[in-house]
């Protein structure tokens, strides 16, 4: 008896050790915090399911930080796009957002930052210095505080132009100015050459690509907000007027085809690869099929020109960049410290580097590496000053349906820039 009675509490002894040490090593990952034992393991939803370019570069980033980090493990959820916006909103509502999630800029993040649900980075955002220029960080800064970073960028209005039939215009250089550029369009025409192709017929292009860009060159690159949030700026102030007038100018003075708007941007670029216009103003888009369908074309790339008494940067251009990465809002400790490391190995030079050799323009300041076209090159240098919102990425619906057919109508004469910038002031005040 004596005999068993000390086996027993021997094997009881050794039972509570072992839920001792248990209970020691949990407290230093505790089941339910996302870390086993010495691993911190941090989930993370992505739209990655395509094998597009961008996408196997991203998955092969992933993958690398496990390779070098052996004490973080990224947990991947890739879900399809559509299904991906709806689980977001849907899990956002209870809070139950993953550690890492695919964030889309503007309109999109905001709702994740108000209902406190992702946190700022600043804290590491000095780790980018000199890498990503500070004019393409906008689309993720909201009330001075940045969520996120970009990858790449789509300019949405960029001046493709064909550089021998400037020359027999007169033009070894592109304009500079706005005033410069109207002299440019009256010898062009003189040439009986189209000047600029557009093709407005699906009626975002005017909007897209002209006044997004042009816009901001009179009003400057903070009048979006102050008319969407603060009411500070209106569409019926001056400078957003004379923005439209800049297009009712170009229109009535013949810088387009006559059939403009009848005609979609596929043919205004088939225009362009002709030879039948000189110019055409289109998104980043379009280099790819230019490209291929006239390689020995001399063409280069310019932005809209500086317009006088505007209050924008001339060097700014419209466009919207892609999705970034935000860090969900409870993240703190050693899985805070993952994450930031996370982002810190994700977004490097070799990144982006491995998205221009996909020919997909990026949001940093880097040396183009070998193999790419010169274009591309072209557009990436001019990009990398400064970006604006486009209008379509950042106006509700309905407004944007009512400046879409707007800019039309001032095209044709039926409507004047005071009109349309009425309309649209009525149409913002409605919803506020």
């Amino acid at each position: 008896m004596g005999k068993t009675l000390k086996s027993g509490w021997f094997l009881l002894l050794m039972v509570l050790c072992v839920v001792t040490m248990s209970a020691c090593s949990g407290s230093d990952g505790a089941s339910g915090s996302g870390e086993n034992g010495d691993k911190v393991e941090l989930t993370f939803w992505n739209i990655w399911t395509e094998p597009s370019p961008q996408n196997e570069a991203s998955l092969k980033r992933v993958e690398q930080f496990m390779e070098e980090h052996p004490d973080i493990v990224i947990k991947q959820q890739n879900i399809p796009h559509d299904q991906f916006k709806v689980k977001v909103k849907t899990q956002a509502a209870g809070k139950q957002l993953p550690d890492l999630v695919q964030a889309f800029p503007g309109a999109e993040l905001m709702p994740l930052v108000k209902g406190e649900l992702v946190q700022p980075i600043d804290d590491i955002l000095s780790h980018w210095d000199g890498l990503i220029p500070e004019g393409q960080l906008g689309d993720y800064r909201v009330d001075g505080k940045q969520y996120a970073l970009p990858a790449n960028v789509t300019p949405t209005s960029l001046v493709y132009y064909d550089k021998d039939m400037l020359k027999e215009a007169g033009y070894e250089e592109f304009p500079q100015t706005y005033e410069e550029f109207k002299k440019l369009i009256k010898k062009l025409k003189e040439s009986d050459t189209i000047p600029i192709a557009l093709g407005n017929k699906a009626q975002w292009v005017l909007q897209s690509s002209y006044i997004s860009t042009i816009g901001d060159r009179l009003t400057g690159d903070e009048f979006l907000q102050g008319v969407l949030d603060s009411g500070e700026k209106k569409f019926t102030d001056d400078s957003f007027v004379e923005a439209v007038n800049v297009i009712k100018e170009m229109a009535d003075m013949g810088a387009f085809n006559e059939d403009f708007n009848s005609i979609d941007n596929i043919q205004h670029r088939d225009l362009f690869v002709l030879g039948d216009a000189a110019m055409m103003i289109d998104g980043a888009w379009s280099l790819g099929p230019t490209l291929e369908a006239a390689p020995d074309k001399n063409i280069g790339m310019a932005l809209f020109p500086e317009v006088k008494g505007g209050k924008g940067d001339p060097e700014a251009v419209s466009a919207v960049t892609g999705t970034g990465i935000a860090l969900n809002s409870e993240l703190e400790g050693k899985k805070l410290e993952a994450a930031q490391e996370f982002l810190k190995f994700f977004y490097d030079e070799e990144y982006y580097k491995d998205l221009m050799k996909a020919d997909i323009l990026v949001a940093a300041d880097i040396e183009a590496p070998e193999g790419i076209s010169p274009l591309l090159k072209e557009v990436s240098q001019l990009t990398n000053n400064k970006i604006v919102p486009v209008y379509d990425a950042n106006l509700p619906t309905d407004v944007t349906d009512m400046i879409n057919s707007g800019l039309q109508e001032v095209t044709l004469g039926t409507m004047t820039p005071e009109e349309l910038a009425e309309k649209l002031q009525a149409a913002v005040e409605k919803q506020q």
